[in-house]
């Protein structure tokens, strides 16, 4: 199966420092974009005995179950405090691939995919990395996860004894399969990492000396027991998405709108009612598919905040009004607003991001 070049990776590391508790630190929990507008279909591509010869059937079952009580954990805690008829908005759907699946392109019909491989293909994610969640233009969210313990290994030469991090013969525990997988779907539901600002804290997370707040802490536990999805992240999700859950805005009908009130109000003057032209979001349409640059996007961005349109704290002289590449899911959101199926305001607040960010600089 082919994927596209990943915009964005998020990694969820494995930490092996030891540190004690600490205070007095400042915690930043991003979130990104709603990435959903009808219920998510998880997937799981099952691995076979043949692609490693340490995994047995009990293991094949192991990660599949893993995955399935994943999905339910963040299914359960949607739902939680949901009326009986609100919990279908929060539901996802889980399904196994079979090779008869795949060789009927069903995986298509995939909103994530989960993917097991016994160790990591890239260097950099070797003996410290247990998942990774990669974003494409298409929107598919494919979530690899490494599931071979990590261990000491002891080499030696006719000078020096060496002990080094390797790749074992066993399985990571359910648990810690369960917790990583976890924290990789908040990641494809729009989660961001929960991170301090003080390193010994993220360190006394890992460890699990403390307890963290959320289920995105950057590190995972060692005591995986602790890595549960918070109340925050729950906060922090139907934030994104709306009472509606991952289902469509349904438009109340103008019948059952509240009858307005006869007390005059004050109308906003002419020069305060700002809109979004319509070729900006024709722009955003063209932009989305391909059609014009990322140059001629962001021309237009910068006609709105020449207008006052959105809000521009500072402004810059300078040619280069593009300072790396603008992230998959503005596109996303450019394709979603040009759709109506997020509103002007969301695609504003995404634009201000970046600028604030200074991913683009407005003359």
């Amino acid at each position: 199966m082919k994927f596209l070049i990943p915009i964005l990776v998020i990694v969820f590391f494995l930490s092996i420092n030891f540190a004690n508790d600490s205070f007095g630190y400042n915690v930043d929990y991003e979130i990104f974009s709603r990435q959903f507008f009808s219920n998510p279909l998880v997937c799981t591509y099952q691995p076979t005995l043949e692609q490693d010869p340490y995994l047995k059937q009990w293991g094949v079952d192991r990660l599949s179950d893993s995955a399935r009580l994943a999905v339910q954990d963040w299914q359960s805690a949607l739902q939680i405090h949901e009326g009986k008829s609100s919990k279908d908005n929060w539901r996802i759907d889980y399904k196994v691939l079979s090779e008869k699946d795949v060789q009927n392109n069903l995986q298509k019909r995939c909103n994530v995919i989960i993917k097991f491989n016994p160790i990591p293909s890239e260097q950099n994610e070797m003996y410290r990395t247990l998942g990774v969640t990669y974003y494409d233009y298409s929107g598919l969210k494919l979530i690899k996860i490494y599931y071979r313990d990590i261990k000491i290994c002891k080499t030696s030469d006719e000078h020096y004894i060496y002990y080094n991090a390797c790749y074992g013969e066993d399985m990571l525990i359910s648990e810690k399969l369960r917790t990583t997988i976890t924290h990789e779907i908040g990641h494809a539901l729009g989660l961001g990492h929960y991170q301090a600002d003080d390193p010994k804290v993220n360190a006394a997370w890992a460890k699990g000396s403390v307890d963290a707040e959320s289920i995105m802490a950057v590190f995972s536990h060692e005591n995986s027991k602790l890595m549960k999805i918070k109340p925050i992240d729950i906060a922090k999700i139907k934030s994104i998405y709306t009472p509606n859950g991952f289902k469509p805005t349904v438009t109340t009908p103008v019948s059952e709108l509240p009858q307005p009130s006869h007390e005059p109000t004050s109308m906003p003057k002419p020069s305060e009612q700002q809109s979004t032209p319509t070729w900006i979001k024709q722009n955003a349409k063209w932009w989305s598919e391909g059609t014009i640059t990322d140059k001629d996007f962001v021309t237009g961005i910068q006609y709105l905040a020449q207008q006052k349109i959105i809000k521009v704290n500072q402004t810059v002289e300078s040619t280069d009004i593009i300072t790396q590449e603008i992230p998959s899911w503005v596109r996303n959101n450019a394709k979603w607003w040009s759709e109506d199926k997020i509103t002007e305001m969301d695609f504003i607040k995404g634009i201000e991001h970046l600028i604030k960010i200074k991913i683009i600089k407005i003359n």
